[in-house]
C-alpha cells in the first residue's frame, strides 16, 4: 500500500537552537516564557502588539480552559465577496471580541476603491489602489458591517477577522460513536502543554485527529505533527524521527479537528508533536497509545 512519504532532518546542533531561540517562537521573545508576542494592529495598516494574558493560566477541563486565558490572535474567514463593477456586499458580522479585521483584495483593470458601511470614526477607504493590483486593507469597526466596492473591473474581497478567544470546534459527524484507534496526554517538551490527543476512525473510513481541552504556550508559527517517535521528550528527539505535517496549529486554546492522510498507516503515528518551525524547537506532544 502507497504511504504518504516522511521527512527527515540531520541533528540540530545544540548552539544552533540556543541562538534562534532569541527570535522567533523560541524563549528570546517579549511573551511570556519568552515566546514571541503575536503582532496586529489597530486600524487601518496602524502596527501594534498584543501582550497575551500568560499562558496555562486558567485550568482545562474537556470543553476547554477557564478563567481570563487568550490565544494566540488567529485570523478566521468571516465572508468572501467576488464581482465586476461597483457591489454593496450583504451585512456580515464582525465579532466584538475580535482583535481587528482585514480584506485581502485582488483587481483586474482599472481601479478599485473600498469602503465600510457604516464608515469608520475616521473615514477612509480601506483600499484605494490602481489595478491590476492585491493588497490587505484593515479595521477595527465590529458588528454588522458591509462592504461598499467601487470598481472599473473585476474583483473579488475575502474578509477575515482577528480572534483571541478558545476555538471550540465541534467533533465531526459520528465521531462521538466512532471507534478509537489511539489517544495519550500532552506533556511539556520546550514549553508548557496540556490537554488529550485522540485518533479516530468514522464510519466512512476516514481518520480524525481531535485535541481536546487543549492548550499550550501562546504563539503563531505552530504546526501539527503525525510523528514515528514513541515518546519525544526533547526538540532533537522529535526532528530525528520520520513524521507528517499536517498543518498548522489552528488555536493554542481549545478544542480541534485535523484529518488524517489517508495513505497513512495507523500504526506509524505514535506520537502528536507541536512544533515552533521558525526556531525548529517541540513545543508539546502526546504519546499515544491503543
Amino acid at each position: 500500500m502507497a504511504t504518504l512519504p516522511f521527512v527527515r532532518r540531520g541533528v540540530l546542533l545544540v548552539a544552533v537552537v540556543v541562538a534562534l531561540m532569541a527570535s522567533a517562537c523560541g524563549s528570546g521573545g517579549s511573551g511570556p516564557n519568552g515566546s514571541a508576542v503575536p503582532a496586529t494592529t489597530t486600524g487601518a495598516g496602524t502596527p501594534a502588539t498584543v501582550g497575551p494574558s500568560g499562558p496555562l493560566s486558567g485550568s482545562v477541563g474537556p470543553s476547554g480552559p477557564t478563567g481570563a486565558t487568550k490565544a494566540a490572535a488567529r485570523w478566521e474567514t468571516v465572508e468572501t465577496f467576488a464581482g465586476t463593477g461597483a457591489y454593496e456586499t450583504p451585512e456580515f458580522q464582525i465579532l466584538p471580541t475580535a482583535v481587528q479585521w482585514r480584506v485581502r483584495w485582488t483587481c483586474d483593470a482599472g481601479r478599485v476603491r473600498i469602503t465600510t458601511s457604516p464608515p469608520p470614526r475616521r473615514p477612509a477607504a480601506m483600499v484605494d489602489e490602481g489595478c491590476p493590483r492585491e493588497g490587505t486593507g484593515f479595521s477595527i469597526l465590529s458588528g454588522g458591517v458591509r462592504l461598499v466596492v467601487e470598481a472599473t473591473g473585476a474583483w473579488k474581497a475575502i474578509v477575515d477577522q482577528q480572534v483571541d478567544t478558545p476555538l471550540d470546534e465541534p467533533p465531526p459527524a459520528g465521531m462521538e460513536a466512532a471507534a478509537v484507534v489511539a489517544q495519550g496526554g500532552f506533556y511539556a517538551v520546550e514549553k508548557e502543554g496540556r490537554g488529550t490527543a485522540r485518533i479516530s476512525r468514522l464510519a466512512d473510513g476516514r481518520r480524525v485527529l481531535r485535541l481536546e481541552g487543549f492548550e499550550v504556550s501562546q504563539n503563531t508559527d505552530l504546526f501539527v505533527w503525525l510523528s514515528e517517535a514513541v515518546q519525544p521528550r526533547t526538540s532533537v528527539a522529535a526532528i530525528e524521527a520520520e513524521r507528517v505535517e499536517i498543518g498548522n496549529l489552528k488555536s493554542t486554546i481549545g478544542s480541534q479537528n485535523y484529518d488524517i492522510p489517508a495513505d497513512l498507516p495507523t500504526e506509524r503515528i505514535r506520537s502528536i508533536v507541536i512544533w515552533c518551525q521558525p526556531v525548529q524547537i517541540a513545543y508539546t506532544a502526546a504519546a499515544l497509545a491503543a
